[in-house]
């Protein structure tokens, strides 16, 4: 009889154990655009404290980060299909309601338009990156009513040639942009500060999979931790973030 115990309580306790070693194997895959390892490597500062909060984060619970790199508007269906479990970064833009379910918010960002200095005030061509089906960049603008191009560089390109008006998209990842692989543009191409939408940012999960809406649940416990323990600031100091983007509460 002691023998049996004694047998059920080592068969319990290597259950438990390899539990807690799947646990801590577990990996959350997150589909982002094409130019993901750049932004991290040359400092787009919001983009790269974000992916470092969250794996830190998502560390303290036993977790790993995947990137899934895809041009961004299939990064967008992919996550919609359920292929990853979610969009990284994905601003809460009008019409991405329709389709996903936001975590907690992990900073702020301003959309508007950029435009040639030689062409400040003509709006007849608006071009706008690829989103995807439903999200909108500016609440005024419908995709199908812009000049679609399938990246922010192509854009540029246009804007810099004066084939479009207009280029909408995030102001930070624009002058980004033009500081680094664009800086031969930098001194034509200018940011429209008089017609701006400020936006929370997070990671974006199809609403519509349940293993998806199980992985926010975890990403906003781990975005809880981060607040909670001081790693969200220390991040966002150290990677050089403007205040303008941290999170409201936090941006003192």
């Amino acid at each position: 009889m002691i023998c049996r115990v004694f047998i059920l309580l080592c068969i319990f306790c290597f259950s438990i154990g390899s539990l807690n070693a799947s646990e801590k194997g577990k990996t959350i895959t997150f589909a982002v655009g094409h130019d993901h390892d750049k932004m991290l490597m040359e400092n787009y500062p919001i983009y790269r404290a974000s992916w470092q909060f969250l794996n830190q984060s998502l560390a303290k619970l036993g977790y790993e980060v995947d990137a899934i790199i895809l041009p961004w508007a299939r990064a967008n269906y992919y996550t919609q299909l359920g292929k990853a479990d979610g969009l990284f970064l994905a601003a809460n833009l009008p019409g991405r309601e329709q389709w996903a379910v936001l975590s907690n918010p992990i900073g702020m960002g301003v959309f508007g338009a950029f435009y040639h200095k030689d062409r400040k005030d003509e709006h007849a061509i608006i071009a706008g990156v690829r989103l995807g089906v439903h999200d909108k960049i500016l609440t005024g603008y419908n995709t199908y009513e812009l000049l679609e191009v399938a990246t922010a560089q192509q854009g540029f390109k246009l804007l810099f040639n004066q084939k479009v008006d207009r280029l909408i998209m995030s102001e930070s990842y624009g002058k980004y942009l033009l500081s680094t692989e664009l800086i031969e543009f930098k001194n034509d191409i200018l940011f429209d500060s008089d017609v701006i939408e400020k936006r929370s940012i997070h990671v974006a999960f199809a609403k519509s999979i349940a293993e998806s809406l199980k992985a926010m649940a975890v990403v906003n416990k781990a975005i809880d931790l981060g607040m909670s323990d001081g790693t969200y600031r220390d991040v966002m100091i150290k990677n050089k973030v403007p205040e303008s983007m941290f999170l409201p509460s936090l941006d003192k």
